[in-house]
Order: structure tokens, then C-alpha cells, then sequence
């Protein structure tokens, strides 16, 4: 990619912040070229959310200075920052539900004569944006945003930084709940953005993704600037060194066969068996989700969600709270809950999940995504069901943090318990599970070993249906 000038849109020298006594960042240098995508990694709790918000607004800086376009720029709020150029699509889509999608799409940017909203004029913006992302085949304009999937209300989000046509964009894991074939479309859609001379900063843990989109990339540890070049120099090795200090360990994540147990449930043509992993795959709207709480309600295991905002965690509850919410008859008499034992239990998932907090009264809402996702894993464990439902186990989990639920996972079906996860990550699938089934237009397919699948005859199945042969 030519970038559109050598000037950048955006420059940060000596940021810092804190929560408390706890330093987020520490002295952040950072240039964003206009005309270029700029990947920003590292691992769960190293700062990378909180230099988003503060460039869009959401928090300020306690020390340093930020240019926009070679000006002061210290946005009072998210509002002023969207005023000055600066746009950002977060990890959780922050949608109206109430409100239709053109509603949506144009929210901020109402069009209206005499004080009457142009319905007819907002539903074709929102159909042009839509179009240009290549998602018009997946949202209709007129549509409420409350039917929306995960998925497509991502792609609502983009539509509307679409609209505004910003100076800068900021991303904050935008394809952490799309299907391949859906991210291909986002990226094609961001690029046109690029080339029109926006610059485009890239928060993902999916360092595939990154390599793929991005010219360069920075590299945060403990709030700091630890790597930072184009992505021709740095290999995922240097990536995944810089951002844990440690080596990245080729094919630590493999999957290896193991004997299941017995039959723990059976209906719809699906078993599930003790001591056994089984996955399911398929595109955004296929059913996927649809399918795992029906299976929740049926044999009534716990299910970690894939909106943790919405309906998996209590934002305003701390972190035990959370994670005892469910058991805490056990925890207590007479309605009275021991608090020791809520710290006793966070403790210990805390040091097993390795998560990145304060203690446990600390409130879940000042956690990082990844740490959050965490802490709902940790809650159905807890709860020791012979079954277990995951949604999107690892979405927006950097890969150390990854490799450690994947591990907490492997151990609790060895356990015994069979678990069942949702995942629009095939090669999670492959690595993870011991049999998996793809999901297309709501049927779910025939669950076979993954010793039988690969990543190409995932995608086959969930583009074209169990009917058509795969390359398995």
C-alpha cells in the first residue's frame, strides 16, 4: 500500500495513564499515517484498549500530547472526537436496538427537512453504505437492530464509520464474531477507506489477520511501546516474543485423539459424550448460537454467551460476584453469603486463567475484554456440570491468554465433562475439539473426528451445506 503522505494524521508522544495506582500506559510514543493500516497487538491487559480510548475521547491522558493533522488534539469526548475526524468501532457494538439499522447507520448525522426525520433519504444512505461494505445481502435498512446477530451489528458499526468518512478510523477487534467470507468483505471495505487517505489503526489478537491487512504494527507490553515496524520485518515469532517475551511454540495447541466416555445426552442426531470436546462450526446466521441455547434450556447446563456485555456478565457487579453469581446457595446460610469463600474461589481461577485484576471485589466492567471472557469461562466451571456450552471461547483473547483457556477447556473434559463450543475460528476447532459438526441455514451437520475435517472442508460445509462433498 502507498501511503497518501509522509506527515502523520496522528501522532502521540509521552502518553500516559492510570486507573488508580495501577499504570495502563506508560510514556506511549505513536505515529498513524494517513493512507496506511497500523496493527496494534499485545496481550490482554497491555494497553491497547486504553490508547483506543483515548484517542476516541472515551478517557483522557494524565501526561503527554496528541496531534491530529499536525494540531493539538485532546478530545473532551467521544463526541468531540468524532467532530475532529476520529471514528472507532469497538469489539462490543454499541447498536440502538430500538432503532432501525438506517437509524442506526445515521445516528449523529440524522436527515430531516422541517424538522421531520427523511426516513426515505436515511434508509438510501444506509443502503449505500451497506452496499459498499458488501453487506447489503446481510442487513436490510428498514430492519430493527434488536434482530440483529453479533455478527451484523458489527457490520452496522462499520457501515456507519462508512458514513461519516473519517480522518481516522480506529478498529477494535472488528472481525471477532464474523465468518471468513464476512471479514474478507470488512477488510475490502476498509481498504477503500485507506486508499482514500484515512488512516486506520488495527487492535486484533489474531495476528493472521494482521499480517494479512496491515503494513506495520506495534507491539504493547505493560502499557509500553516494546516493538514497533513494518510487518516485512517482524515475524510472528518477533510479534509473539515482543508482546509475552516468550517464544511462540509451534503446534503447542495440536489436537491429539483421546477415548470419550459415556453418553451424556442425546437428541437431533447430536451426542454428547463424557471426557469429549465437540465443536461446531459455521457462518454468522447460520444458527449456531440459536442452536446452543436451545441446548442450554434442554439439558439445562450452563452456557458462557458470546455477548458478554449483554447477557454473560454483570458489568456492575465485581469480579466474585460474577463468578459466584450462580452457586451462591453453596456459599452460605440463611441467605448469608461468606465473602471469604467468593475470594477463595476467585483466587483461585485467577491464578489457573492467569487473570489480569486487582482482586476480586474489583468491578468486571474496568477489565479488559479478554480478562472478562476469563472470568465467564471460569463462572460455568465453577458450577462442575457434566456439560458445559461455550460461545466463542477466545473471541477477542490475545494468543497466550488463548492457549490458556484452550488449556482449562482440554482439562475440564478430562475431567469428565463434556464440553461443547461454538467457534467461528476453524482452526480453533481443528486444534480444540475432538469431533466437530457444522451449522448451515439453521441444520446442523453430521459430527465427525476432527482427524476428518480440515480448515478447507469446514468452510466448504458451512458455504454449501453438508450435502455437497467436501475436500475432507
Amino acid at each position: 500500500m502507498i501511503m497518501k503522505t509522509s506527515a502523520p494524521a496522528l501522532r502521540l508522544r509521552g502518553v500516559c495513564k492510570s486507573f488508580g495506582v495501577v499504570p495502563a500506559l506508560r510514556e506511549m510514543d505513536f505515529d498513524l499515517l494517513a493512507g496506511e493500516i497500523h496493527g496494534i497487538v499485545g496481550e490482554n491487559g497491555a494497553g491497547k484498549s486504553t490508547l483506543l480510548r483515548i484517542i476516541a475521547g472515551a478517557e483522557r491522558a494524565d501526561a503527554g500530547e496528541m496531534q491530529l493533522r499536525e494540531r493539538g488534539y485532546r478530545p473532551q469526548d467521544p463526541r468531540d472526537a468524532r467532530k475532529g475526524g476520529v471514528v472507532v468501532v469497538n469489539q462490543e457494538p454499541s447498536i440502538a436496538d430500538s432503532r432501525t439499522v438506517a437509524e442506526n447507520i445515521n445516528l449523529g448525522r440524522e436527515i430531516a427537512s422541517y424538522g421531520v426525520i427523511d426516513r426515505a433519504s436515511q434508509n438510501r444512505v444506509a443502503a449505500n453504505a451497506l452496499k459498499a461494505i458488501g453487506a447489503d445481502h446481510l442487513v436490510n435498512p428498514a430492519q430493527r437492530a434488536s434482530t440483529l446477530t453479533s455478527g451484523t451489528r458489527q457490520m452496522v458499526e462499520i457501515a456507519r464509520a462508512f458514513v461519516t468518512r473519517p480522518a481516522v478510523l480506529l478498529l477494535d477487534e472488528p472481525t471477532s464474531s464474523l465468518s471468513r467470507s464476512e471479514a474478507d468483505q470488512l477488510w475490502r471495505a476498509v481498504r477503500i477507506l485507506a486508499d482514500d487517505g484515512v488512516a486506520v489503526a488495527l487492535v486484533s489478537h489474531r495476528l493472521d489477520e494482521v499480517r494479512r491487512v496491515a503494513t506495520r504494527a506495534t507491539v504493547l507490553r505493560d502499557g509500553r511501546v516494546v516493538a514497533c515496524d513494518l510487518l516485512s520485518v517482524l515475524d510472528d515469532d518477533a510479534l509473539v516474543s515482543a508482546m509475552s517475551g516468550r517464544a511462540l511454540l509451534e503446534g503447542s495447541a495440536l489436537w491429539t485423539a483421546r477415548t470419550a466416555g459415556a453418553i451424556c445426552h442425546e437428541s437431533g442426531g447430536i451426542v454428547l459424550r463424557a471426557g469429549e470436546i465437540l465443536g461446531i462450526g459455521g457462518l454468522v446466521g447460520s444458527g449456531r448460537s440459536r442452536w446452543l441455547r436451545e441446548l442450554a434450556r434442554e439439558t439445562g447446563a450452563p452456557r458462557v454467551s458470546e455477548d458478554r456485555r449483554g447477557e454473560g456478565l454483570a458489568q456492575n457487579l465485581s469480579i466474585a460476584e460474577n463468578l459466584t453469581l450462580p452457586i451462591l446457595g453453596r456459599l452460605g446460610k440463611w441467605g448469608v453469603v461468606r465473602a471469604e469463600k467468593q475470594a477463595s474461589i476467585t483466587h483461585k481461577w485467577k491464578d489457573a486463567l492467569s487473570i489480569k485484576c486487582l482482586g476480586p471485589w474489583q468491578r468486571i466492567s474496568e477489565l479488559s475484554g479478554g480478562n472478562q471472557q476469563k472470568v465467564a469461562i471460569a463462572r460455568v466451571l465453577e458450577q462442575s456440570s457434566a456439560i458445559v456450552l461455550v460461545d466463542e471461547p477466545t473471541r477477542g483473547i490475545d494468543v497466550t491468554a488463548k492457549a490458556a483457556i484452550h488449556e482449562i477447556l482440554r482439562r475440564a473434559s478430562s475431567d469428565g465433562h463434556s464440553i461443547v463450543v461454538v467457534s467461528s475460528d476453524t482452526r480453533e476447532l481443528l486444534a480444540l475439539c475432538d469431533r466437530i459438526a457444522v451449522m448451515w441455514r439453521g441444520a446442523l451437520g453430521r459430527a465427525r473426528p476432527t482427524s476428518e475435517w480440515t480448515e478447507h472442508a469446514i468452510v466448504d460445509e458451512a458455504l454449501r451445506g453438508a450435502s455437497v462433498e467436501s475436500a475432507a
